[in-house]
Parts: C-alpha cells; sequence; structure tokens
C-alpha cells in the first residue's frame, strides 16, 4: 500500500493518516492483515487523497467512491474524537435505518432462550460452570427449548438428504451469539461455560417475561404453566424451593393424618379422548394430606427395568448407575417392568409406600428401532404404552439413524411418533449419554412436583396410582381380548394411528359394537362417515371417520 501519497485537499489530511494508522494497527495484530483487506483500505485511501473537497461528516466519507460499510464502522472513532465534525446525524447505510441501544433478549422458547436459564439454574444450584455435553443435555432435558440443540452430524455419503452436518440444524451455533454479546463466557480446554454478570441479569429478565420462578430469588410467577401448550414443553419451568421446612419423623403421626381419599374407580384410567394434548396440569398426583408439601413426605426414585442390558452387567453396570446417582444425586432402583424401559415412583419417606408418577419412557438403539418397524413390534409397543394410563410418554432413540441402512424409515417413525402420537421423543448418542438423559429427567420431575404442588391441590383430579396395581393393571395389558384385536386391525386403515384406535375402541369395544351403531343411522351416508368425529369430539379426524366406515361398511 502507498503511504506517501499527496492529499489533494490539506483538510483531509488528518483523516488520511488516521486511515493509515489503523492499518498499521491491523497489519500488528497476530492474525496480520490480509490480501483483500489491504486493497480495501488502499483503494480507500487512495480515494480520500484524492478527494477535492473537505471531508466533516461519516455522510461527507460514505460518499467517497470505495468507501464501504466496514470502513465506516472503522474511521467511525475519528469523528467521534472531535477532529471531524461534531454535529449529530442519522446516516442510512444501503437502506438500512441505525437501530437504538435495545439489549438483545433471546425470544421464547428459542435454543439461545434454554442455554442461558438452564446456566442460569446451575448457577443457583452452586456450579459456576458447565460443560458443552452437560449443557445440551440439561437444557434438553429441561424442555425449554421447542428446537433442537445438539449438533446432529450425519457421516452418510454427501448425496444422501440429511447426511451432511450443513444440512442439519443446530441450535448449539447460537451459543457464539450468546458469546459475542457478552452473556456467556467460553475459557479452558475442555471448554467450560458460564454466564457473565449482564447474562445472569437477562437470564432474570426471561425468566420474569415467561413469568417463571426465579431460583436465586423470590417467586415470580408459575401462571404460565397453566397454558395449554406446557404439554410440549415436558418439565420445564422447574426450580428449587428456597423454604426451609421442618421434617416430621414420627411415623405415627403420619398415619394419624387424614390423608385424600382415592376412589378405586380413579386408579383404572384410560386415555382421554383429547389425547396427549392435555395440559400439564393434569399429571396425576400422590397422596398428599392438606398442608403437606411433597418433598417433605415422598422422594422420587427411577425404576429400570431389569431386562435392559446395561442393568445386568454386573460389577461395570453397577458403577455405572452410582456414577450417575452421585453425580445427579438421585436413586435408582432395577425392577421388572412389564411395560416400558423406565418409569418413576414417588415413595413415602414414613411409610414405604410408592406410587407410579405420570412419566414413562421408552428406549431404544437405532438397530432395534429398525428391527421393530420390519416386525410391526414397534406399533404394538407404543399402543401398549398409550393404553398404560400414564400421561407423559417418552420415546428414546440412541444412536445415530444416518449410520442405519433404514436412516430414511427411522426418521420417518421418530416424526410420526412425535408429531402424530404425541410422544416426546429424545435422542441421544450412546448409552452413557443415555444414563445421562435419565438423570437430568429425574431431576427435573422431582422439582416439578416440589413446586407445583405447593399449589392448589384440587387442580389436580387425578391421584397417581400405587406401584403394584400399576404393574397388574399393565400385565392384563399382555392378556390379548376382542378390543386388542379391532384396535389392531383399526391401525391397517389409513390415517388410523395408535391414539385415533384408542379413542374407537373407548366408545365401541367390539367390531360387532360399531357394526350396530352404523346401522343404527339406516342408511345416512354422510352421518355414518361423520358419526366417530362427533362422538369422539374430533380425537377421530374426518378422514380417519370416514376410512373407517368404508374399513367396517363397504359394500
Amino acid at each position: 500500500m502507498e503511504t506517501n501519497r499527496r492529499v489533494m485537499c490539506p483538510e483531509n489530511e488528518e483523516l488520511a493518516n488516521y486511515l493509515l494508522q489503523k492499518r498499521q494497527e491491523l497489519a500488528d495484530k497476530p492474525k496480520g492483515i490480509t490480501e483483500n483487506t489491504d486493497k480495501t483500505l488502499s483503494k480507500a485511501y487512495n480515494n480520500i487523497c484524492k478527494a477535492q473537497h473537505p471531508i466533516k461528516t461519516l455522510k461527507d466519507l460514505h460518499d467517497v467512491k470505495g468507501v464501504g460499510k466496514w470502513i465506516l464502522v472503522l474511521m467511525h472513532g475519528y469523528f467521534e474524537s472531535g477532529s471531524g465534525s461534531s454535529e449529530p446525524e442519522d446516516i442510512t447505510i444501503k437502506g438500512k435505518k441505525t437501530k437504538g441501544n435495545r439489549r438483545y433478549l433471546p425470544q421464547k422458547n428459542s435454543v439461545a432462550y434454554a442455554l442461558l436459564i438452564t446456566l442460569y439454574r446451575e448457577t443457583a444450584d452452586g456450579n459456576e460452570f458447565m460443560h458443552k455435553q452437560d449443557l445440551i443435555d440439561a437444557a434438553e432435558a429441561s424442555g425449554l427449548s421447542r428446537a433442537p440443540i445438539a449438533p446432529d452430524k450425519g457421516k452418510g455419503k454427501p448425496s444422501q438428504f440429511g447426511s451432511s452436518s450443513r444440512e442439519w440444524y443446530s441450535g448449539w451455533s447460537c451459543m457464539s451469539t450468546l458469546i459475542k454479546k457478552g452473556f456467556v463466557v467460553k475459557s479452558s480446554c475442555p471448554a467450560k461455560y458460564m454466564l457473565t454478570p449482564e447474562g445472569k441479569e437477562v437470564a432474570r429478565e426471561c425468566l420474569m417475561k415467561s413469568k417463571m420462578e426465579d431460583p436465586l430469588g423470590n417467586l415470580v410467577n408459575v401462571e404460565r404453566l397453566s397454558e395449554p401448550d406446557s404439554q410440549n414443553a415436558s418439565v420445564q419451568d422447574l426450580c428449587q424451593s428456597d423454604l426451609d421446612i421442618e421434617e416430621t419423623n414420627a411415623k405415627v403421626a403420619f398415619q394419624q393424618k387424614k390423608s385424600i381419599d382415592v376412589p378405586h374407580d380413579s386408579l383404572e384410567r384410560k386415555p382421554s379422548s383429547d389425547g396427549l394434548e392435555a395440559n400439564m396440569n393434569v399429571l396425576s398426583i400422590p397422596p398428599l394430606s392438606f398442608c403437606e408439601r411433597f418433598e417433605d413426605v415422598y422422594e422420587v426414585i427411577l425404576i429400570l427395568d431389569d431386562r435392559e442390558q446395561f442393568t445386568s452387567q454386573g460389577a461395570r453396570s453397577k458403577k455405572m448407575l452410582e456414577k450417575i446417582c452421585s453425580e445427579f444425586k438421585i436413586k435408582i432402583n432395577v425392577r421388572r417392568l412389564p411395560i416400558g424401559d423406565g418409569i418413576w415412583i414417588a415413595r413415602h419417606k414414613h411409610l414405604s409406600s410408592e406410587y407410579v408418577l405420570d412419566f414413562i419412557v421408552e428406549r431404544k438403539k437405532v438397530d432395534d428401532l429398525r428391527s421393530s418397524i420390519r416386525d410391526n413390534r414397534y406399533r404394538d409397543q407404543k399402543l401398549r404404552l398409550l393404553r398404560s394410563g400414564l400421561k407423559k410418554l417418552i420415546y428414546l432413540v440412541e444412536g445415530d439413524p444416518n449410520l442405519s441402512e433404514a436412516a430414511e424409515s427411522i426418521k420417518t417413525a421418530c416424526f410420526t411418533t412425535e408429531i402424530l402420537e404425541g410422544f416426546d421423543v429424545q435422542r441421544t448418542s450412546g448409552l452413557h449419554d443415555t444414563l445421562r438423559k435419565y438423570g437430568y429427567l429425574t431431576r427435573a420431575i422431582t422439582q416439578y412436583y416440589k413446586l407445583h404442588l405447593a399449589e392448589d391441590l384440587s387442580r389436580y383430579p387425578g391421584v397417581c396410582p400405587p406401584f403394584n396395581e400399576f404393574i397388574q393393571s399393565c400385565q392384563d395389558l399382555d392378556k390379548m381380548t376382542v378390543s386388542d384385536v379391532f384396535s389392531t386391525q383399526l391401525m391397517q386403515v389409513p390415517q388410523v394411528t395408535e391414539e385415533v384406535a384408542i379413542a374407537v375402541v373407548n366408545l365401541y369395544p367390539t367390531l360387532v359394537s360399531l357394526a350396530h351403531a352404523y346401522s343404527a343411522l339406516e342408511g345416512d351416508v354422510c352421518a355414518q362417515e361423520e358419526m366417530l368425529r362427533k362422538q369422539s369430539n374430533n380425537a377421530v379426524s374426518s378422514v380417519a371417520s370416514k376410512n373407517i366406515f368404508r374399513f367396517v361398511w363397504a359394500d
């Protein structure tokens, strides 16, 4: 770059020298200055020297040929320092208006929103920083983000759909925005992420706007959890209680308290016609007496099926589970489960009675999922989960679908399971990641019951079934009935999912009873086609209702 050009207008000589000074500062940096940057600066310098008129404002500089937005930002300090005109101005560059200095606030249920609040809650628990994978796991388990967080890098051929890392959205990329905004600091190797004071302030503001509890302060508001869309939020908005409550140690005292009377019929629960779109507030609760707090009476325990391979591998298995229990401060028991691979129970601290909470998880390795899709176990297992009566159904897929020969079938199955059937589909990279996911879910479920059961118990109509009764009812599901055969037949009809089949069987347990109902309409085809949709309060779609009528009553 030529640095001794003659400046045509003497008033611009100081400006030209300032540009040379900025170029030198860039050149002195460790990365140096690139050839293209040097050419850009050289062109701007030459045109400033050639200018016939004084350049007194940023607008005058913008009119110089070869001076773009980047040069204007670089030279802004010259005019701010008083060397140029101090006259205030509102410059519009390439049609973009200058914006006010409004602070960036992540959008609700975005990935940035989830990461900030998760870091903030960990700070409240005494953890100053989090590693990347721990942060991703905790943020996903919280359910605060509606978009996936973990990077999903495929390893297949570049020409295959979804096999390139660029073709899959990674919510984690927003972490760079949080770092640039000064909300998060990244340090060390492996990387550690921690909130700055400004980041904590933004996280508090997010909690306040979402009407959630601040774990480092007083309760803000929890009305948001009564909104219908909170079902998709999994077990989010969970905070630790700051109140210290005295514990009653005498077993007799608990026996003398008057418990809630539980009608036997309430334990024989069937899925509602509204499917899994129910509000989080309809989750069942274990029996509580007046003024009792959940955390004072119960402890949450994760129960894993003893047929899971990793639970029966001797010392290695025991060591893995002990590590998760120690890290997350939770309890894990291994028992035989007739349905699902994991459930959560609330055990009474004094009476030792156990109640099954409204959460169940089915774990599938990618290869096992592929096999179950082929032999139809996949649909049967989901149907049994839907009939279990538990409301929060979690389908955990372990492994990378892109490495499977049936990658597209597996992705389609996951999409159908989540969107059409209302399951909460979670994905993990391997066994270690799965166990950590269990840890985060257990902690989040515990916090959920701590927070919400402090409110009016009358809003919770259902009561959790005792563990033994739940096991017995699930074992009865293995007995094939006429209704079971009918529901399996219905699922062969287009547009009829497991949930739709259950809604129909709840109305008409057998094919004969449904045929009699059609016959009672005496040939009114329109009424017959719409009958199931109307009687199920739209749990059965119009298309499915017509297809079922044609299946049963076809000429």
